[in-house]
């Protein structure tokens, strides 16, 4: 196992097995009243100790915190030479997704800029959506067309499955459907839209296979429901102007 994880912002956490020292900060008790006593803000992630049903709460506090730390004197972290070590992870399960996502989540917590922290969650929850459909054809797609009887036109099967929109977009399917502009020759999504990558149709949700937004752990704790709107419904649109617009609400 590695015995170190590495986060953006030259942070790190060290993995070891057990750790004895009262001025670390079990991440389950972060309060104010327990961080403003000390010089140094260093925490420990014990897996055994932390219930997944905490992970969001824990999480919206080490926010709170971080930005009351950078207001006061207290350091963040223990530096060691050109990195900063941020604290200590205990009984961690390298194939455990929900424990990953956790980390993940620290990491994010620890960018200097709102617009730096997005794009970060951004290409995480799009690399995941990816890789979730990766090389298993869930959608049963047969010489590149579409087999759900969701995605017929006209008697048809649709060549590029759900990758169409209407001819004018705010009319939707009205004057009939168009490919999406940014489909690319290798039937990939050249915008990145994490819209459309969450998007299941009829076909794919009675196999079960549904993403809500509140269950992926990125994008519930750090956007609020006005963006988490935007999240799910600005389909067939680039990231960059994805991003725009939450980083407006």
């Amino acid at each position: 196992m590695r015995k170190t994880i590495e986060l953006d912002n030259n942070f790190y956490l060290e993995i070891i097995e057990d750790i004895e020292d009262k001025s670390i900060t079990n991440i389950n008790d972060l309060y104010s009243k327990n961080i403003f006593k000390q010089d140094k803000f260093v925490i420990k992630i014990d897996f055994n100790e932390l219930k997944p049903i905490m992970y969001k709460k824990i999480l919206k506090r080490l926010i709170i915190i971080k930005s009351k730390c950078k207001r006061t004197k207290i350091k963040i972290g223990i530096e060691n030479g050109t990195k900063i070590l941020l604290g200590y992870v205990l009984n961690f399960d390298e194939k455990n997704k929900m424990q990953n996502d956790f980390l993940l989540a620290i990491n994010a917590i620890f960018y200097n800029s709102r617009y730096e922290r997005y794009n970060y969650i951004y290409n995480n929850v799009c690399n995941y959506l990816d890789s979730f459909f990766y090389g298993k054809n869930l959608c049963s797609f047969k010489n590149d067309y579409c087999r759900s009887d969701c995605r017929k036109e006209n008697d048809k099967v649709q060549l590029n499955g759900c990758c169409y929109h209407g001819r004018v977009r705010w009319l939707g399917p009205l004057f009939g459907n168009v490919p999406c502009e940014y489909l690319t020759n290798e039937h990939t999504c050249g915008a990145q839209c994490i819209s459309c990558k969450l998007f299941t149709c009829d076909y794919l949700r009675k196999k079960g296979i549904v993403f809500k937004i509140n269950e992926i752990l990125l994008l519930d704790v750090f956007f609020n429901p006005v963006q988490k709107f935007f999240i799910k419904y600005m389909v067939f649109t680039p990231k960059e102007k994805i991003l725009k617009r939450l980083m407006r609400t």
